[in-house]
């Protein structure tokens, strides 16, 4: 998730739903808001050129055939203007078993989940395929231990468009969201970028655990520009449901 609210500044926006005809103008803000996101960068490499915008919407459009578990907001200017949005999915993970435990896996290694698809026979041809592979099953891994048998919701999605960034926006979408949720009794889960963690612990959620991966290690050579792809960290975090 991108850098949203770094110089915390007032802005006025109104809060509200999402609607179908807004579909556009989120997958552009999403767009926009994770262009220099090095996982995501990542991800996207060797695919067509409108790869993200494609995957986003029909994210989006999905998420909109589902009311019940689903709740999309915008930030709205006072003309009309669109300049953030947020997706939150109410979830629950049953209980496991006994004898399902040993499907509960601690998250891997990446190095070591990486050497595994290096030597299969059915490697992926593109390395970074394989660690989008390892983040998801890290990801899910960890949100299964900390909310097995429990209903909660998932931060989805926050984005702001980078030419309001730091303005209070993404606040304002996450204060709203976690306002409704904390009105059902609900936790509320995140996987964290390394530019957004900061925003989410400042609305009191907390992290449980994190994963690092070497961006490099998964790139083909060359790639990466002059900064190079670094280590990338998701942090898993928390928020308690208020009573």
């Amino acid at each position: 998730m991108s850098n949203q609210d770094s110089k915390d500044t007032h802005y006025h926006v109104s809060i509200c739903a999402v609607e179908p005809s807004d579909v556009d103008d989120l997958v552009a803000i999403h767009t926009a808001a994770f262009e220099s996101d090095q996982f995501s960068n990542l991800m996207l490499l060797n695919r067509e050129e409108c790869a993200h915008q494609n995957l986003m919407r029909k994210s989006v459009l999905y998420w909109l055939t589902n009311p019940s578990t689903t709740k999309l907001f915008k930030a709205v200017e006072g003309n009309g203007k669109l300049l953030g949005w947020s997706c939150w999915v109410k979830k629950e993970l049953e209980q496991k078993k006994s004898d399902d435990s040993k499907s509960s896996e601690a998250p891997s290694d990446p190095n070591l989940s990486k050497e595994k698809a290096r030597s299969g026979k059915d490697m992926p041809r593109e390395p970074a395929r394989v660690l989008g592979g390892i983040m998801h099953k890290d990801m899910t891994s960890w949100e299964s231990r900390q909310l097995e048998g429990t209903k909660y919701m998932v931060l989805q999605a926050l984005a702001t468009h980078p030419e309001y960034q730091g303005r209070g926006i993404g606040t304002r979408l996450l204060q709203h969201g976690l306002e409704k949720i904390d009105s059902q009794s609900l936790a509320c889960w995140i996987h964290a970028s390394p530019s957004s963690y900061r925003l989410y612990e400042k609305a009191g959620f907390q992290e449980v655990g994190k994963s690092e991966y070497d961006l490099a290690e998964w790139a083909p050579v060359g790639t990466g520009g002059e900064v190079g792809w670094g280590t990338y960290t998701f942090r898993y975090m928390l928020r308690s449901a208020k009573s």
